[in-house]
C-alpha cells in the first residue's frame, strides 16, 4: 500500500470508525495500523512512505555499543575518550579511543563542558519520568513543575498551557502537499491555525508576529506554556546550538516545553482537532474541484475556523454551550468582541 492509501485508511480510524472492523476491511493488523498512526503523527506523510533500507557502515559503532558510552558519559562527564575506553574494556567493549571520540562528537558531547550539560539534561529528565509529570525552565532558570490537567483552578484560565503542532494533510491533486500549523489553547479549545506548502520555522515566527501576537493583545492574555513534541520543527537539542523559533519565543516571553510524542494524554485535544478539521474540511476540500488553488484552499479553512471558534458550541466539559472565543472573552470580562473578529478576518 502508498502512502496515500495508509492516510486514508489511517482518517477513517481518527474520525471514529472501528478500528478493528477497518482492518479486517483491508487485510492488515491492528499492530500495524497504529504503527502507521504513530508514523504519521510524527513525521506526517513521509512517515508513511516506503522505506529504503540503508547499509551499514562497516565501521560504524552498534547502537548498543553507542548507548552504553553515553550512558557513561552521563555517569562521569569528566572522563575523556581515553578513560571511558579504558573503563568499558572491563565489560567486554573493544572499541578503541577514536572510536570513542567518533561516538561523542556524533552526539554533540566532545568537550567535558557539553558531557556535563547533557548529564544534567538526562537526570532532569529521569527525575520527571520517575514522578509521572512534565516541567518547564522559567527564563530566570527555576524548574516548574506543570499542571498539564490545569485541575488548580489558579492555573485554569486562557494562555496557561497551549499546544502547538505541524501535520502533513496530505498532496491534493490540484495543490500539492499541505502542512497544517496549529496553535491549540487547552482551556478554551481556541484554534488558530495557517496552511504552509513546506515546514520552515522562518515561516511559523512569521505567522507568530502578524496574527498570534497580535491576538493577543487584543484578548489581554499571553500564552504562558506552548508545548509541542519533541522535533526539530520547533526546536532542537542544547548540543546542536540554538534554533530561530525557540529564540523568537524565548524573546516574547513565552517559555516552550518538549515533551515526548508518546505522551498521549497531553496531545489529545489537539489531535482532535486536527481530526475533526480533516473530517469536516479537508477531506470535502479534497474531493472538490473548484478548490484548484493554494489560496481557495486557504480561503476555505479561514471561513471553516470562523465557524469553529465563534459559532460552534462546545459538546462537553466544563464550557459546554459556550463557543471557545466566548470562554476567552468571558474569563477575561470582555463584553465587545468585534476587534477579534477583525484580527481573525485579516
Amino acid at each position: 500500500m502508498n502512502e496515500k492509501i495508509k492516510y486514508q485508511i489511517i482518517m477513517q480510524g481518527i474520525t471514529g470508525k472501528n478500528v478493528s472492523k477497518i482492518c479486517r476491511e483491508y487485510g492488515i493488523s491492528r499492530t500495524l495500523y497504529y504503527r502507521w498512526n504513530k508514523a504519521y503523527r510524527e513525521q506526517g506523510m513521509k512517515g508513511l512512505a516506503a522505506k529504503e533500507r540503508k547499509p551499514k557502515m562497516p565501521n560504524q559503532t552498534d547502537k548498543r555499543t553507542e548507548k552504553r558510552i553515553l550512558q557513561h558519559a552521563v555517569k562521569y562527564p569528566e572522563d575523556g575518550p581515553k578513560r571511558i575506553s579504558y573503563e568499558l574494556q572491563d565489560e567486554g567493549v573493544r572499541l578503541g579511543e577514536s572510536g570513542i571520540y567518533n561516538v561523542l562528537k556524533r552526539n554533540g558531547l566532545s568537550t567535558r563542558k557539553q558531557r556535563e550539560a547533557y548529564a544534567r539534561q538526562v537526570k532532569e529528565k529521569h527525575r520527571t519520568q520517575e514522578s509521572g509529570g512534565v516541567t518547564a525552565r522559567s527564563g530566570s532558570g527555576k524548574i516548574q513543575r506543570l499542571d498539564l490537567t490545569m485541575k488548580n483552578p489558579q492555573n485554569a484560565r486562557p494562555g496557561y498551557l497551549c499546544l502547538q503542532s505541524i501535520q502533513n494533510m496530505g498532496r491534493f491533486p490540484k495543490i500539492g502537499v499541505v502542512y497544517l500549523y496549529t496553535i491549540y489553547d487547552a482551556y478554551s479549545r481556541l484554534a488558530l491555525v495557517k496552511l504552509y506548502n513546506r515546514k520552515d520555522s522562518i515561516q511559523i515566527i512569521e505567522f507568530m508576529e502578524t496574527k498570534i501576537m497580535p491576538l493577543l493583545k487584543t484578548f489581554r492574555f499571553r500564552i504562558e506554556h506552548l508545548v509541542t513534541n519533541k522535533s526539530r520543527d520547533f526546536t532542537t537539542h542544547w548540543e546542536r546550538g540554538s534554533h530561530s523559533y525557540s529564540d523568537y519565543l524565548l524573546g516574547q516571553g513565552i517559555q516552550q516545553v518538549s515533551v515526548s510524542a508518546g505522551k498521549e494524554d497531553i496531545f489529545r485535544p489537539i489531535h482532535s482537532f486536527v481530526s475533526r478539521v480533516s473530517k469536516e474540511f479537508f477531506q470535502q476540500a479534497w474531493a472538490d474541484e473548484t478548490i484548484d488553488s493554494f489560496d481557495k484552499l486557504d480561503v476555505g479553512l479561514k471561513a471553516f475556523l470562523v465557524e469553529y471558534n465563534f459559532t460552534r458550541a462546545i459538546m462537553d466539559g466544563p464550557h459546554q454551550g459556550r463557543t471557545p472565543a466566548d470562554v476567552v472573552l468571558d474569563y477575561l470580562g470582555h463584553q465587545e468582541p468585534l476587534p477579534l473578529w477583525v484580527f481573525t478576518r485579516r
